[in-house]
């Protein structure tokens, strides 16, 4: 729900913003997640450093249970909602609009307030005939139909990255130290927003939309920037009981983990009454769970069930990795439950498990949450 907001409440929350007048304005608008997780977390194999959970790297024992509430912006497993998002329009004649957006990043654990994984600031134009042009950091057309298949998107109990069930930008590898082997959790692919994670800085992107249909390029051309040469593309068809969707990311960029290459999904939903099913193909050579050069391939399906303020929802995928020496083939699945207490606010519980052949990527998370929206 958007609610209108005071020249000075975006003056506080946006540094460049120094105007000394005051005033009522009807094109300013914000809206917002905040959430919060505790986890019961268990790695396989060797010490696991958990990098993002502590925000510096933490040894845990071999198979040892670890509670966690260390949140990655709401989630404490992987990239999580927590924002503030202001969004700006003026109407500029002849069926042309400008219009921009500011996102703000937070942590429910520390309360600080920072953008430091560039989430979206971008400004563009549309027209009233469905057409857009938007440049700044956005978030990746890729990235943006994963919320369409994953009941448990952004909580620990989501699919991407280490979840196994979609590509993202943090994979389980081993690591030599101390003349034994740990394994490395959330360590980064450097996906840039290629993935079904992060953000593009830099990017254009020009769009059309027109009766359930869409279509949306993305692309940076700066030389200077680490995603010279990147690009990605989105089509989907949605009305609100039936959707599709065919997406695909493009590197050619001289950075280790993404230099020539490809990922590309098809997937889409079926709504009947209460229950929701969804399925979806991957195939990708960028933030694959094992992070193998060759790629790899998952399908994922899941279903979400609501019945007056409950919701049992889950997902089951499965990982091939195209490289047959390494056998990283995976089944990972999740399972929860959601309370919600009224369309903005709910707490939930569940659990996920990532079972791979390579035994040192196994993990398991049970995880309670509250979120609220506004």
């Amino acid at each position: 729900m958007n609610k209108k907001i005071l020249t000075f409440a975006v003056a506080m929350a946006l540094p460049m913003a120094t105007q000394a007048e005051i005033s009522i304005s009807d094109n300013i608008s914000i809206t917002g997640t905040i959430q919060a997780e505790v986890v019961t977390w268990e790695v396989a194999n060797g010490n696991a450093v958990a990098e993002r959970v502590s925000f510096q790297p933490t040894q845990f024992e071999d198979m040892d249970r670890q509670t966690l509430t260390k949140d990655y912006w709401g989630s404490v497993l992987n990239e999580g909602p927590n924002h503030i998002q202001f969004d700006f329009d003026e109407k500029l004649g002849d069926g042309l609009m400008a219009e921009a957006r500011y996102v703000a990043a937070f942590s429910t654990v520390g309360n600080f307030l920072s953008n430091p994984i560039g989430q979206e600031a971008w400004l563009g134009l549309k027209t009233n005939a469905g057409f857009h042009f938007r440049y700044g950091t956005l978030t990746g057309v890729y990235k943006s139909s994963h919320k369409l298949i994953d009941p448990w998107a952004f909580t620990s109990l989501q699919s991407r990255g280490t979840g196994g069930g979609m590509s993202g930008d943090h994979y389980i590898r081993v690591s030599k130290c101390d003349n034994t082997y740990c394994i490395i959790t959330d360590e980064s692919t450097k996906g840039l927003g290629l993935t079904n994670e992060g953000w593009i800085e830099g990017a254009f992107e020009v769009g059309l939309k027109s009766s359930g249909f869409s279509a949306r390029v993305q692309g940076a051309v700066d030389d200077a920037s680490e995603m010279d040469r990147a690009g990605l593309v989105e089509l989907r068809f949605t009305v609100p009981h039936f959707g599709v969707w065919l997406a695909g990311s493009f590197a050619d960029i001289e950075l280790k983990e993404v230099t020539n290459r490809t990922n590309w999904k098809i997937g889409g939903f079926y709504h009947f009454k209460k229950l929701t099913f969804a399925l979806q193909y991957e195939d990708a050579e960028i933030g694959t769970l094992d992070n193998n050069p060759e790629g790899g391939a998952y399908i994922l399906g899941s279903l979400d069930f609501t019945k007056n303020n409950v919701t049992i929802a889950g997902w089951v995928a499965g990982y091939r990795s195209e490289d047959r020496m390494l056998d990283e083939d995976a089944l990972s699945w999740a399972i929860g439950v959601k309370y919600h207490f009224s369309k903005r606010t709910q707490i939930y519980g569940g659990y996920r498990d990532t079972n791979s052949d390579n035994d040192f990527r196994d993990e398991n998370v049970a995880t309670f949450g509250i979120r609220h929206v506004f």
